[in-house]
């Protein structure tokens, strides 16, 4: 009875436990595509396209494109970091429709997608905000209000259009 019970026991703390698996690595940043796509290499070569989850960059021919860009260029290029990311699919972490890794980006623990929020070169992307823990999306929404409050980055601007509106814009 008690083996019984015990590997009940078992069973009961791994399926609790399978939801929290995920597929985090560290990478080396070899390239930044714009302010939320970057190119790593893993150390066993693997290269990976990466989407910063839970924000929206301008586009490289936006208005603070450029600057969105270089500042997440300053944080981390040619840095090792720590991808977070969720298995989804019977694959090891979450891919897009483009074929990007969706991460969280960690550099010496600070979360750089945040960074990109507070500095005023994302917004924080509420339309996949699911995809986030509740302390993230709380996080990211309070950067985004801090860095619109106190007109940093592209915030800068009265009205700023956000990537997703200016990609539909300009189809």
């Amino acid at each position: 009875m008690k083996n019984k019970l015990f590997f009940v026991n078992v069973i009961i703390i791994f399926a609790i436990n399978i939801n929290f698996v995920r597929a985090d690595f560290t990478a080396k940043v070899r390239k930044i595509v714009d302010g939320d796509t970057i190119h790593v290499v893993d150390k066993y070569g693997n290269q990976f396209k990466i989407r910063l989850t839970g924000i929206d960059a301008p586009e490289k021919n936006q208005a603070y494109g450029l600057e969105s860009k270089n500042q997440l260029s300053e944080a981390i290029n040619n840095r090792w970091v720590f991808l977070e990311s969720k298995p989804n699919e019977g694959k090891p972490y979450t891919v897009d429709r483009y074929k990007r890794v969706l991460a969280k980006v960690i550099l010496n623990g600070a979360d750089i997608n945040l960074l990109q929020i507070s500095s005023g070169y994302a917004w924080h992307f509420k339309r996949y905000q699911n995809q986030q823990s509740p302390s993230d999306q709380k996080a990211y929404d309070y950067a985004e209000k801090n860095a619109k409050k106190n007109q940093l980055g592209l915030w800068e601007e009265k009205k700023p259009i956000a990537p997703w509106k200016w990609r539909k814009i300009r189809k």
